[in-house]
């Protein structure tokens, strides 16, 4: 029986200092300015970014879709490291299924790694699944390509605000 890879990776390169990429990641008032996807803004309700602490926002498309999400944050060693469980939510922070694709999983760990070279900053970050199962964990490696196009795109739009910080 083949193994499913159940975790998803991928890097960037930025033409930023490490501190300044991790302060894009930690401090809400720059994490609002590119986090959300093209098309889409982002409203804070909740905001705690240090272990331990909570963040729950929706992100609301041009069209006037809703998508919930809160975020657990768990590790933060600065400016190399944070972690946090990613869900998706109502308004109220109950944890919801994914509102489109019910079987993807509901819990992702989510971990965005830092290490400058050179006077750029690499971030490798890892998604994996968290007390999924096998049919969610099997969504998610069938989902790997779009992961790829939404991060790269999200990354585009993050190395955007740190050239426009400059």
């Amino acid at each position: 029986m083949a193994k499913i890879d159940n975790s998803f990776t991928i890097s960037h390169e930025f033409d930023a200092s490490v501190e300044k990429v991790y302060d894009a990641w930690t401090k809400v008032e720059q994490l609002k300015l590119w986090i959300a996807p093209k098309g889409y803004s982002i409203y804070f309700a909740e905001s705690d970014i240090v272990a331990g602490g909570v963040s729950h926002y929706c992100m609301t498309s041009s069209i006037g879709l809703e998508i919930w999400g809160i975020s657990f944050y768990k590790d933060f060693i600065p400016p190399a490291k944070l972690s946090f469980t990613q869900c998706y939510s109502n308004e109220k922070g109950g944890i919801e299924p994914h509102p489109m694709i019910k079987d993807f999983p509901i819990e992702i760990l989510t971990t965005v790694m830092l290490d400058e070279k050179n006077d750029k900053t690499i971030l490798n970050l890892i998604w994996e699944p968290k007390n999924a199962s096998l049919e969610q964990i099997t969504r998610f490696s069938d989902e790997t390509f779009e992961l790829s196009q939404e991060w790269g795109a999200t990354f585009e739009h993050l190395a955007d605000f740190l050239a426009s910080k400059k």
